[in-house]
């Protein structure tokens, strides 16, 4: 599909707010039925143009680690460098820019090892690469899965919220989603959010009562986020902008909490340092992207330093991605599955 209609980004928008709901109680809540709301979400999953995922919090224990890195590389190297980057597991995203510094990738570690070694060693070490400016993550204030797409009305939305949570909470004991039992049943659900107890267990070979009572304890624990991820390039905010800032110590709280309900804003990351905030933006147009650096500036406590506008996004939290942003069908997952074995699914 070339585009997206209105009921296509109301679907989207109501599993960005309960991912794992059932078709029964969404169609409910949006006055449709299941069956039509099943179909329409496999059509979208089959072209690519929206999935289901999961991905493991990053809270900093056991070495768990998150990093932004800027890659300057010889002209006319980055993209080639990009699609090199991709196949890698560490690096989870990666976007180009047309500046000196013009792949921003995201990657992750957990050892203690993996992040040193990445930034310091492998990264700089590629043919053509000129330099890496590495910004350590100190705190993932705000991710995409809080972004809605817009496609409901109030009331709608509301009432998809009131389906009861069942993708996550604060209620059990924590887990690593990367160590067993729950490894197998995170990767599962990085490939496809919505899976199923039944689903996983067909998928692992494990019996369905063990699937489902890990399952259970996996989602109770809070230690994974789903989202509903959409093609950029198939929604009205074609324009992706990365924005370094500088804020006050003593004004971060403040900044972030309005930054969470600043139209536009998909991520807001804290970083040690001077620059000590990147925020991340998708927007209708390169004017709209400087009528919000104006916004930033004279409404909120900060300073711009530097701005990217990202003219490809080569992967996404492990998913590769067309040129319009659909999801390829591929996902390079992290950690690797040992077994090497895996078969695409863009849930």
């Amino acid at each position: 599909m070339a585009t997206l209609d209105e009921d296509d980004f109301s679907l989207i928008h109501a599993l960005q707010i309960r991912p794992r709901a059932s078709w029964t109680d969404l169609a409910a809540a949006l006055g449709t039925s299941p069956t039509t709301l099943s179909r329409r979400w496999e059509r979208l999953r089959a072209d690519g143009s929206a999935w289901v995922m999961a991905h493991p919090r990053v809270r900093g224990h056991d070495g768990a680690s998150l990093a932004i890195a800027e890659i300057s590389c010889v002209s006319g190297r980055a993209g080639t460098l990009a699609q090199e980057l991709a196949a890698w597991p560490m690096i989870i995203t990666i976007e180009e820019a047309a500046r000196d510094y013009g792949l921003i990738v995201t990657a992750v570690g957990l050892g203690p090892g993996d992040m040193p070694k990445l930034l310091l060693d492998d990264l700089s070490a590629l043919p053509g690469v000129l330099g890496v400016r590495a910004h350590h993550v100190a705190r993932l204030h705000l991710d995409a899965s809080s972004w809605r797409v817009g496609g409901l009305d109030r009331e709608h939305a509301r009432a998809v919220a009131g389906i009861p949570d069942h993708a996550g909470g604060a209620g059990s004991a924590p887990v690593n989603p990367w160590a067993e039992p729950y490894a197998a049943l995170t990767q599962a659900l990085i490939r496809n959010g919505r899976s199923s107890a039944a689903d996983i267990a067909r998928q692992t070979g494990r019996p369905l009562s063990t699937t489902r009572r890990q399952l259970g304890q996996l989602l109770a624990s809070d230690a994974l986020t789903f989202r509903c991820e959409v093609a950029q390039g198939l929604t009205p905010l074609p324009i992706v902008v990365q924005t370094w800032c500088q804020v006050p110590v003593g004004a971060v709280a403040e900044c972030v909490n309005r930054l969470r309900t600043t139209p536009g804003v998909r991520q807001v990351v804290g970083l040690p340092g001077p620059t000590n905030l990147l925020i991340g933006t998708w927007t209708r147009s390169v004017e709209s992207a400087m009528l919000l650096h104006e916004h930033l500036q004279r409404d909120l406590a900060l300073t711009v330093v530097e701005s990217a506008i990202a003219l490809r996004q080569i992967k996404r939290l492990g998913w590769k991605l067309d040129e319009l942003g659909r999801s390829t069908g591929t996902l390079i997952p992290y950690p690797p599955d040992p077994t090497g074995a895996f078969v695409p699914d863009a849930g």
